[in-house]
């Protein structure tokens, strides 16, 4: 069947007064109800859908927050951190075809040091992923809602 033809019919029904449409023979009545039940139906389902993945996206993106908050409190709390990174990174621009073992790991106090901050790097970023989801699966237990794959 036509989607122009249901939407005509559904057109025809829902301009109808209740007693046009029980003064009508049984079939045609029944056949501009089905379209309009038809069509709205349609309409509600996309309008739910549509409501459900925007509730999903809230919480995701509120869970993400509250991470990001906890874990950059916590972050801030490593001293000289962030000293370090502008020292590698001066002294990166100062010789960009330096050799890494005589340009950076002295800026930084060794080998030793910056595989040590690479792996603190990787476990903030693995522990970061874990904490979204456990807030995201929290929040959403309780709406009975569900959560992204991007949680």
């Amino acid at each position: 069947m036509s989607e122009k033809l249901v939407d005509a019919w559904r057109a025809r029904a829902s301009k109808e007064y209740p007693v046009n449409l029980l003064r009508m023979k049984r079939p045609v009545r029944l056949t501009l109800l089905a379209a309009l039940c038809h069509v709205r139906q349609t309409e509600i389902t996309d309008s739910l859908v549509e409501l459900f993945i925007q509730l999903v996206l809230k919480i995701n993106t509120r869970a993400e927050r509250k991470v990001e908050r906890e874990l950059g409190a916590e972050l801030k709390k490593v001293r000289g951190k962030e000293a370090m990174l502008l020292r590698v990174a001066e002294a990166a621009l100062a010789e960009p075809a330096g050799v890494v073992r005589r340009v950076i790991y002295p800026v930084v106090g060794g080998e030793k040091t910056l595989k040590a901050l690479a792996a603190e790097a990787a476990a903030n970023e693995a522990r970061y992923k874990v904490r979204v989801r456990t807030v995201c699966d929290r929040r959403t237990r309780r709406t009975g809602g569900g959560c992204s794959s991007r949680c």
